[in-house]
């Protein structure tokens, strides 16, 4: 049953007396087998199900662990047990090491593989044999490539186009931009520098063609690189800013201009051609809606011109070669998170999210707002806390909330209290003396004060009680107030710090993070995981742990000065350990 198309649909009609034959019955397992792979691809996808994560046993063995797949034609692929193998002795390590000395980089893939078996006696056997294979027994095959998957066969393929510039002397540029963009929006260009065994150190430049879109800041359109500006890695991320211009329903490009690409190894230099570049689409309406409309009225031409072979990446295996021999260098499972969201856990991330809020909203409703345009230099947040205070409080006594991050980033910040009604609403709210209003409304006998930390971006409310009183918690709505002109005559020195400045987490387990800024004009941040196997974080802040434990640092470096920078470290852990 190695067929990979679906069409056309046909199952057989019984009826008295049919003679059966050796097509009827093929047929019939065609027609399911199509049916479910047909469902298994259009709605769960490419990738894995559960498990089949690799680890390396030694330096030169790796272990596939048990687990489910399914592939581009929606067949499944199942690892019942283990499978434990010299690297040498996968499929493709050998062209690897006859024809690439200088790439140290292999990717892991499984496909499904299903062989004859069960040899008998068959009296009608072709070619005068005198046996035939009686059983399919369907499995899998691994094989190593130096070539990463298709940018097509990935979610992030959906809605972003990675073009591969430059693949020569052990190096590769990939540029990556968005598709679709609405107009006057602003998107970040993408450049990965992988060295792929080049021992040299590596610098270069080239110029951008912009069609439809313009760059923002000085020399936005001119990608410089220096391997020297960065710490020691493998890969190195380069991003710059763009925007789309007012335009509809357009074509946007950023291509390489021809004959400026100058690329330095050591001290030699040399110009080569780029080839290709990015296209993204400008249209009125939202980028959601144009990736929806594109994949819908497009995914069942790309899926059935693509049921080719392709294999699903495991793995990327780094190692090292001499006199001969190779060692594993490092091991990063599941490099392009090509997994599927089953039901059962996207309801599960649904319901720790809804949790989430709801205890945020509980605990610390927080709500930033922006200035008017005439005057983005004062910013303002207000939110509204909860202090319990057990069984009541006796006069003198005082309580505290926790830290609160009030959003305006690092700095002086100007913060008023107002306590609400015992029942936690708020119908009105008393500022400044309480015991003014005490004989007019029901409120707990409390002052109220507030400490901000400078250094943190956070603040701490405090409450202490003017006599005994038996109400078991206080409501106090906040409101902070930073005016950016205070740090501008002060001639504050710019400073960042990210919030918070270490995270436990969980494999696969998602966390915001925040970027807050003092004296900068601008707190817009790029934000990249140092290490390349750490995770994936977005322009938001919003990390995703990767599937394999281990401590990885986070960074953060301002739009408005690159000398600004903050970083954070995440320690991930298994569920199992």
């Amino acid at each position: 049953m190695k067929n990979l198309n679906y069409f056309h649909f046909e199952r057989n009609r019984y009826f008295y007396g049919k003679l059966l034959s050796v097509d009827d019955f093929e047929s019939e397992q065609r027609y399911m087998n199509d049916k479910r792979r047909i469902l298994n691809r259009f709605i769960n996808g490419v990738g894995v199900v559960c498990g089949l994560n690799v680890v390396g046993v030694d330096d030169e063995t790796i272990s596939v662990e048990t687990g489910l797949a399914l592939d581009y034609a929606g067949r499944e692929i199942v690892v019942e047990k283990p499978v434990l193998k010299k690297l040498g002795m996968i499929d493709g390590f050998t062209d690897y090491q006859d024809d690439d000395e200088a790439n140290n980089n292999l990717y892991l893939y499984i496909e499904y593989q299903e062989k004859a078996q069960e040899a008998v006696h068959s009296i009608a056997a072709a070619h005068g044999a005198n046996e035939e294979f009686n059983k399919y027994q369907e499995g899998h095959r691994l094989y190593l490539s130096d070539r990463k998957p298709d940018e097509k066969q990935t979610i992030r393929g959906i809605f972003e186009e990675s073009t591969v510039l430059f693949e020569k002397h052990g190096i590769r540029i990939t540029q990556t931009i968005p598709r679709y963009v609405s107009p006057e929006q602003e998107f970040t260009l993408e450049i990965m520098v992988e060295k792929i065994g080049q021992p040299k150190t590596v610098r270069f430049s080239y110029d951008l063609e912009c069609i439809g879109v313009e760059g923002i800041g000085e020399q936005a359109a001119h990608i410089a690189f220096s391997e020297e500006d960065y710490e020691k890695s493998p890969v190195y991320y380069l991003k710059k800013r763009f925007r789309a211009l007012p335009v509809r329903k357009a074509k946007g490009a950023l291509k390489p201009a021809a004959g400026s690409f100058l690329l330095q190894l050591d001290a030699e230099k040399q110009f080569l051609e780029l080839k290709g570049g990015s296209s993204l689409m400008i249209a009125g309406t939202s980028p959601a809606d144009q990736m929806r409309e594109y994949y819908y009225h497009n995914v069942m031409e790309d899926v059935m011109s693509d049921t080719g072979r392709h294999g699903v990446c495991l793995a990327r295996v780094s190692v090292v070669r001499a006199a001969g021999t190779y060692l594993i260098d490092a091991i990063a499972s599941m490099p392009f998170a090509q997994y599927i969201d089953t039901a059962p856990y996207t309801q599960a991330v649904r319901m720790l999210e809804q949790k989430r809020w709801e205890d945020a909203r509980k605990d610390d409703t927080t709500r930033v707002y922006s200035a008017p345009e005439t005057d983005r230099r004062v910013q303002t947040a207000s939110g509204a806390v909860t202090i319990y205070m057990g069984i009541g409080g006796l006069k003198g006594r005082r309580f505290y909330s926790e830290e609160i991050v009030h959003g305006l980033g690092l700095g002086t910040v100007y913060i008023t209290l107002g306590q609400a009604g015992d029942d936690g609403t708020a119908p009105s709210l008393t500022y400044g003396a309480q015991d003014i209003f005490e004989q007019m409304e029901q409120r707990a006998p409390v002052r109220l004060a507030a400490r901000a930390d400078t250094t943190k971006g956070t603040f701490q409310i405090g409450i202490e009680c003017t006599r005994d009183t038996a109400q078991q918690q206080v409501t106090v709505h906040w409101m902070a107030v930073k005016d950016d002109r205070m740090s501008q005559t002060n001639s504050e020195a710019p400073v960042m710090k990210i919030h918070p400045d270490m995270k436990n987490m969980y494999v696969r387990e998602s966390y915001y993070f925040e970027a807050l800024t003092a004296g900068s004009s601008d707190s817009r941040v790029f934000w990249s995981v140092r290490e390349s196997d750490g995770g994936s974080i977005d322009e938001n802040g919003m990390y995703t742990a990767p599937s394999q434990a281990g401590v990885y640092e986070i960074r953060a470096v301002s739009m408005d000065d690159p000398a600004l920078t903050a970083s954070t470290y995440v320690v991930i852990r298994d569920k199992n350990s």
